[in-house]
C-alpha cells in the first residue's frame, strides 16, 4: 500500500527532532507506561517519573535495570534492551512529560586522575560498593552493585542521579572534576585489579567474584576445617 503524496510530503518536511520524539513516545508507551503511567505520574507498582532528572532516567535504562522484569524486583545491571539512540529518545520524551521540570542535561565525562579518584572513592563510595567496587549488601534487601561492568558514563550518571537508596551527589558535594576522577578510578580498578602492582584491598581477592560468593567460600572452607579438626580429635581419642 502506497502512502498518499501529501503524507509523504509532510514526513519529508517534519523536523528530525519531532520524529525522534514520536519514536520516544512510542517506545515509552510500549515499555514504560504500564508501570510508570501514561504521563509519568506513577502507579502502585512503580514510582512517578515527574521530577526525575535525565541522568536518573538514562542511567536506569542504559544500565539495563529498566524495563524491570517484574514489579518490585531489585534491579540488577545487565546489557540494555535498547540502542543508545532509542535510550536518548525515551529520555527526551520523559523530559517533555507535564509536571515538575527536572535537570534535562546529562553528565559529560572527561579524562580523570585515577589516583585522586581513589581517594575520593574511599571517602564517598567504598562504604557501600566495597574497596574495589565488588559490591555488597547494605541491608533491607538493598544491594550496592558490583561496578565491574559499569562504564565511566554510568558511574557519573549514578553519582549525579542517586538511583535507588544511593545518595545523590550534587556539584557542591562532588565537582565535575571529582566525578571524572572517581569514574576513571573505578575504570582503572576494573582493568588493572589483577595486575602485579594494581589496586588491591588486601587479602585474597578470589577472582573478584563478589562479597556474597566470597562469603560462601569462606564459610565452606571454615566448616571444612572445623570438620577435619573434630575428626582429628575423635581419631586421637580412640587411639588413646
Amino acid at each position: 500500500m502506497k502512502l498518499p503524496g501529501a503524507v509523504l510530503a509532510l514526513l519529508a518536511l517534519a523536523p528530525a527532532g519531532a520524529l525522534a520524539r514520536d519514536d520516544g513516545a512510542r517506545l515509552y508507551d510500549t515499555y514504560c507506561s504500564s508501570c510508570h503511567g501514561v504521563h509519568g505520574e506513577g502507579t502502585n507498582v512503580a514510582p512517578p517519573l515527574i521530577g526525575k532528572s535525565a541522568a536518573d532516567v538514562h542511567f536506569m535504562i542504559d544500565s539495563g535495570r529498566m524495563p524491570a522484569p517484574a514489579p518490585g524486583v531489585n534491579e540488577i545491571p545487565h546489557a540494555p534492551r535498547f540502542t543508545y539512540a532509542q535510550i536518548d529518545q525515551i529520555v527526551a520524551h520523559v523530559m517533555t512529560l507535564p509536571g515538575q521540570r527536572a535537570n534535562a542535561s546529562l553528565p559529560v565525562v572527561q579524562a580523570g586522575d585515577a589516583r585522586r579518584g581513589g581517594r575520593l572513592y574511599a571517602e564517598n563510595c567504598a562504604q557501600c560498593h566495597g574497596a574495589l567496587g565488588d559490591g555488597a549488601s547494605i541491608g533491607a534487601n538493598n544491594v550496592a552493585p558490583d561496578l565491574a561492568t559499569a562504564t565511566v558514563f554510568q558511574i557519573a550518571e549514578a553519582v549525579r542521579a542517586g538511583p535507588g537508596v544511593m545518595p545523590r551527589f550534587g556539584a557542591r558535594a562532588l565537582s565535575d572534576r571529582d566525578v571524572d576522577d572517581i569514574a576513571y578510578y573505578v575504570k582503572h580498578v576494573e582493568t588493572h585489579a589483577d595486575d602485579r602492582n594494581g589496586p588491591n584491598a588486601g587479602g585474597f581477592p578470589l577472582a573478584h567474584i563478589g562479597p556474597v560468593a566470597e562469603g560462601f567460600v569462606a564459610w565452606f572452607c571454615g566448616i571444612g576445617a572445623l570438620v577435619l579438626f573434630i575428626r582429628a580429635i575423635g581419631t586421637a581419642g580412640s587411639d588413646a
